[in-house]
């Protein structure tokens, strides 16, 4: 009888284990990798490794709204920012989802956490080191890119009312 029930209760937690995780196909599962990708090299501050996920042509606007045309004026600026303030970040990827928008174009959007951000006046950003990035993603001969980033701090001062909200 314990085995019996050892057994059902293994079944059961199986599945609940996967009805929590959801059904991607192998494009959802790709343009979400990008996102693991590009954390891993921002985790190992290998701008190298970093823009290797990104199209030439890539726009970027970061955490306090500057907006970077291209790749390389996102490159240059990231280098200097890595160099003076994110030299000794870890990101967390706290949660992520995507959405496709076409067969060869996603919408992916990850809530994060970066740890170690100091400001080079020794200021300590923990105030503002947890935000919601989203990434389109497009489909190129096979890989997938980032063509288009934004990243938004969340201010944890602020009052969402949707938490309030009845479901």
């Amino acid at each position: 009888m314990k085995t019996l029930l050892s057994f059902l209760l293994a079944c059961v937690l199986a599945g609940a284990a996967q009805a929590q995780t959801p059904n991607r196909t192998a494009d959802e599962q790709a343009a979400l990798h990008v996102l693991d990708r590009t954390v891993d090299a921002w985790n190992k501050h290998d701008l190298d490794l970093y823009f290797q996920n990104f199209a030439p042509e890539a726009q970027w606007v970061n955490v306090v709204g500057m907006w970077w045309h291209n790749a390389a004026e996102h490159r240059y600026a990231l280098d200097i920012f890595m160099k003076m303030m994110f030299n000794k970040t870890h990101h967390t990827t706290l949660k992520a989802e995507v959405r496709m928008l076409r067969p060869d174009l996603a919408l992916v959007r990850s809530h994060w956490q970066l740890d170690g951000w100091v400001m080079p006046d020794g200021r300590d950003m923990s105030d503002v080191s947890t935000g919601v990035l989203t990434l389109i993603v497009e489909k190129r001969k096979g890989q997938w890119l980032v063509i288009d980033g934004h990243n938004t701090s969340i201010d944890k001062k602020a009052h969402d009312p949707v938490l309030t909200m009845q479901k």
